[in-house]
């Protein structure tokens, strides 16, 4: 079955993570890996990117695939110092969550300063990482310190990728599991299992488009054990190097941690 086979070939997978070496000589993974990039642009296609804006919209949906709600993140980031900022609307208020890429992270809500020890304060870098790591793909699997492994195919007929970090890059304990269908460069299916968690979450990437010099994923779609649809991340409004105005990133008076 699907997913017995694909749950056990990940065990399998992060067994020999753990044991076997961090780097892999030129092979299958790089060889995918390569022929992603060069789909969505070529390696030189991220290196255009300077700053950028987009809107990533979370919708879920109860255990029957039903939409339930749907909520909107305005995002604005830079690549060098690598910063984030990220606005959304909650039933509390209007919450704003930055960092400046030098060691400030602030949090906002209804423009009144919150402290270092509320959720959306102390969130801010993972969030941050997310929303610059979701655009960012798949460029950002050439960074240092990310290893790539090959996942031969299985009885779905997908071959992938297994990408875990070294230490000090991402959260180390993640791991992530790219499917390539047969005569596509664009990964179908991403598994992953993050900080040491054992719950594999599945999810389909669709609508594949295009800003600027790059290509980026739609649609991430996570479904359940059953193929039922339970969220999706929809990513539109891209723009690419828009002039970004670095005071966005830097705390309102008193809202520094």
């Amino acid at each position: 079955m699907r997913f017995t086979d694909r749950s056990t070939l990940i065990a399998l997978l992060l067994a020999a993570a753990v044991s076997g070496c961090r780097g892999e000589p030129p092979g299958p993974a790089d060889q995918l890996v390569d022929g992603w990039i060069e789909a969505a642009g070529g390696a030189g296609a991220w290196k255009q990117v300077h700053d950028l804006r987009y809107t990533v919209t979370t919708v879920w949906f109860d255990s029957s695939g039903t939409e339930v709600r749907r909520r909107p993140r305005f995002v604005w980031g830079e690549k060098r110092p690598q910063r984030a900022r990220i606005e959304r609307d909650e039933a509390e208020g209007h919450y704003v969550q930055a960092h400046d890429g030098r060691g400030t992270i602030w949090a906002t809500l209804n423009g009144e300063p919150l402290p270092p020890d509320h959720k959306a304060t102390a969130e801010v870098l993972y969030v941050a990482g997310d929303v610059m790591y979701w655009i960012g793909l798949p460029y950002k699997l050439r960074d240092p310190g990310v290893n790539l492994r090959y996942i031969p195919a299985d009885s779905t007929g997908y071959a992938g990728v297994m990408v875990s970090f070294g230490e000090g890059v991402g959260i180390h304990s993640d791991r992530y599991f790219y499917y390539f269908e047969e005569g596509s460069p664009f990964p179908v299916e991403v598994h992953y299992i993050e900080e040491g968690r054992t719950n594999v979450s599945r999810t389909k990437w669709t609508d594949f488009g295009e800003a600027g010099p790059l290509s980026y994923v739609g649609t991430r779609t996570y479904y359940d054990e059953r193929g039922v649809t339970r969220k999706q991340l929809i990513i539109s409004d891209v723009e690419i190097n828009p002039d970004v105005d670095d005071a966005m990133f830097l705390p309102p008076a008193g809202g520094e941690s």
